[in-house]
């Protein structure tokens, strides 16, 4: 009996010094910086399963604005603007358009390209193509 009292002891005495733990404030994290380079304008093919051909313009602005210019080819054609947010992080550029309802990875390549994810990896077509959006460094008028 004295040994249950002295286990209650033990276990009320551990769990009022959990409990006291100093809670510290965090540090201040560094503001995540992107790549100059990242900022521009992409154009390349995008996958499509229910249409003939998927054509993607996109800038990305250096208030991690994006705005994509969608052109959707099936019986007609369909032009979409999409504006958005993008952020980046380990060689990856996660765009955000039109209120959430869309939302692109793409996977940046050694020489500034982005290529296409889908299921955290690399996207490739049936014949082992990836769909690359090119940067560009003069915008095409």
């Amino acid at each position: 009996m004295k040994f249950a009292y002295a286990l209650t002891a033990i276990l009320c005495g551990l769990f009022v010094a959990c409990s006291e733990e100093k809670k510290e404030p965090l540090p201040d994290l560094p503001p995540v910086e992107i790549p100059a380079d990242v900022f521009g304008f992409y154009s390349g093919k995008m996958p499509c399963d229910d249409c003939k051909q998927r054509v993607v313009d996109m800038d990305l602005f250096k208030d991690g604005n994006a705005l994509a210019v969608e052109s959707i080819l099936k019986d007609s054609l369909r032009i979409d603007t999409l504006r958005g947010t993008f952020v980046f992080a380990d060689s990856v550029v996660k765009v955000s358009l039109s209120d959430n309802s869309k939302q692109w990875a793409f996977k940046r390549d050694r020489v500034g390209n982005l290529a296409y994810m889908k299921f955290g990896e690399v996207y490739r077509d049936a014949e082992g193509m990836k769909a690359v959006l090119v940067r560009f460094y003069k915008k095409i008028k």
